[in-house]
């Protein structure tokens, strides 16, 4: 698929600042001549590929800067166009001139995500690698990197790629016996087309399974930190982050707010909410604390509910029996430094639980155990070094929707429907993982997608 373009766009693809230097594209039919304008060589001076060091002027011949200039001649450019690269000296007066310079020789500017939507358009990606970029720029850890960029690199594509050609060769049989006789063709037995699409089904399902995963790794987790006031919830953050970023005090209700703090853990992006203590109280801040941290706890991805190990059992019993919230959470008994004797019995046991983790956030330890039970809840999958993981929730509603059609396909074909009705449910699985890679996609949809890229890209 190919777009050619009759205008040429020009954008800064550096941070705006201060800097050792800025880099402008520019992509479009006017590239080469734009290059040419700006250094005061001819045409034929701009090899393919090869970085020419040059004075850059302006229309009038007055020069701005020296600067490096590359031209890529299209289709072997990131756009699948002419692009042409100026390296200029960086701050904000150079790139701003060699910007007004291009807008006189017939540039445009360009808007968020233009370059990459001139590369979907011009087939240099499909639209779940362009908006792989986005995810690979705005990617918060070495990890959530890596997922967002097996995307990118086109793994992710090939998987849908193998899919949609298992479906074709499913929908080109049934489609065949109804256009020919018997006796011309050889029916193959619909418990084996039945398999084929069920291979399908298992391919799709593995993916939506780690959307879990992957969309914790790509935009991170919520974990909000709970308890009656008291039992050192402030210190448990402080303790997991290994810095004093709240305030704490022996004192019941120093925590009046919601505080959040970013963290990485092994990776994984968390923000952690440290909450105020759910109490009874007159006090109206206190009572508007305690309304932001129930806010929080319902959009939290997990829980991590503290009690005083040296409380009585039954009130964690009571607490942990009737959860006022629906997400997951871990049992953490906190203050083990103040045990004088043995440790108490397990006030969960024979609860159907996993056991709840003994710290002493003043002590720090315990809290490497509660980091990998904390990680191992929120990442279900195993994340080897080349596995896909599905991160976008685009492609988690197309994949649904191609699950369901093939289920119907299926169901279809075990109860000996019409072939006619299978083939139209399997070719409806197809144009759903077509939505996916672009190949049907309305340009509103494009429109939403791209604007969420930055300028330059």
């Amino acid at each position: 698929m190919s777009v050619p373009s009759q205008t040429t766009i020009v954008a800064l693809a550096t941070p705006v600042g201060i800097s050792g230097i800025a880099v402008m594209r520019v992509s479009g039919p006017l590239a080469l001549s734009v290059a040419a304008k700006l250094s005061g060589f001819p045409k034929n001076r701009f090899r393919d590929r090869y970085a020419v060091f040059s004075p850059v002027r302006d229309p009038d011949g007055h020069e701005i800067d020296q600067g490096v200039l590359t031209f890529y001649r299209g289709p072997r450019s990131y756009t699948g166009e002419d692009v042409l690269e100026v390296s200029s000296h960086g701050g904000t007066v150079i790139p701003n001139r060699i910007m007004e310079a291009c807008f006189r020789l017939g540039c445009e500017p360009a808007g968020p995500g233009d370059f990459t939507r001139r590369a979907f358009l011009n087939g240099k990606l499909d639209l779940s690698q362009a908006e792989a970029v986005a995810d690979v720029i705005s990617a918060k850890t070495g990890v959530s990197h890596q997922v967002s960029y097996r995307i990118l690199s086109g793994n992710f594509s090939a998987l849908i790629h193998q899919m949609k050609a298992d479906l074709l060769r499913v929908v080109s049989v049934v489609e065949a016996e109804l256009d020919f006789s018997t006796h011309e063709i050889e029916p193959m037995p619909r418990d084996t087309k039945r398999k084929m699409i069920d291979t399908v089904l298992q391919s799709a399902q593995g993916l939506l399974n780690t959307y879990s995963t992957g969309r914790l790794l790509r935009d991170g987790a919520t974990v909000s930190i709970i308890g009656r006031p008291n039992v050192g919830k402030s210190s448990l953050l402080n303790a997991i982050i290994s810095e004093e970023r709240v305030i704490v005090t022996d004192h019941p209700g120093t925590t009046r707010d919601a505080v959040e703090v970013y963290y990485q853990l092994d990776g994984v992006p968390v923000s952690l909410i440290d909450t105020a203590g759910l109490a009874s109280t007159e006090d109206p801040i206190e009572q508007r604390g305690i309304q932001f941290s129930r806010e929080f706890i319902t959009k939290s991805d997990l829980i991590l509910w503290v009690f005083d190990i040296t409380g009585p059992p039954s009130d964690i019993l009571e607490d942990v029996s009737h959860p006022f919230f629906d997400a997951p959470f871990l049992v953490v008994l906190n203050k083990a430094d103040l045990l004088t004797e043995s440790m108490p019995p397990d006030p969960l046991a024979g609860r159907n639980r996993s056991p709840p983790i003994v710290v002493s956030a003043l002590k720090k330890t315990g809290v490497d155990v509660l980091a990998r039970r904390l990680i191992n809840t929120l990442v279900s999958s195993d994340l080897t070094d080349q596995e896909v993981l599905l991160t976008n929730a685009r492609h988690k509603k197309a994949l649904e929707d191609s699950v369901r059609s093939l289920k119907m396909a299926e169901q279809l074909l075990v109860s000996n429907g019409e072939d006619e009705l299978v083939a139209f449910q399997v070719r409806d699985g197809l144009s759903h993982l077509d939505r996916i890679l672009g190949i049907t996609t309305a340009d509103d949809i494009l429109d939403n997608i791209f604007s969420t890229f930055c300028v330059g890209k």
